[in-house]
């Protein structure tokens, strides 16, 4: 699964760069982003697209870090657990065989 997906962003990246050579407008075309009084220099546009693919995939990974975060704890918690127990199941492991009636069997 992860070579097919490490196949498919390489595709991607090199249709898109081969987009940007063949569209040499995207390279020398500037832009100014203008908000109320405040207003840049002029950007290269295809600057502005790197970064919204930058901040796209930030935004796109911040819950799968919250996600991992979230099942890491849980890991841990549970690996306390099961020491817990298996320190219970060798304890009782451990203890003194007692004489019991055997359980007879009724035909």
């Amino acid at each position: 699964m992860t070579v097919i997906k490490t196949l498919l962003i390489m595709i991607i990246i090199v249709l898109s760069v081969d987009f940007v050579m063949q569209n040499r407008w995207i390279i020398e075309q500037g832009y100014e982003i203008q908000y109320h009084r405040y207003k840049t220099k002029e950007i290269p546009l295809v600057l502005l697209f790197l970064g919204n693919v930058l901040l796209g995939a930030l935004l796109v990974s911040i819950p799968s870090f919250i996600k991992n975060f979230h099942l890491r704890r849980a890991l841990r918690g549970e690996h306390k657990r099961i020491v817990q127990m298996e320190k219970e199941l060798n304890s009782l492991r451990n203890l003194p065989i007692t004489d019991e009636k055997a359980i007879e069997r009724i035909d």
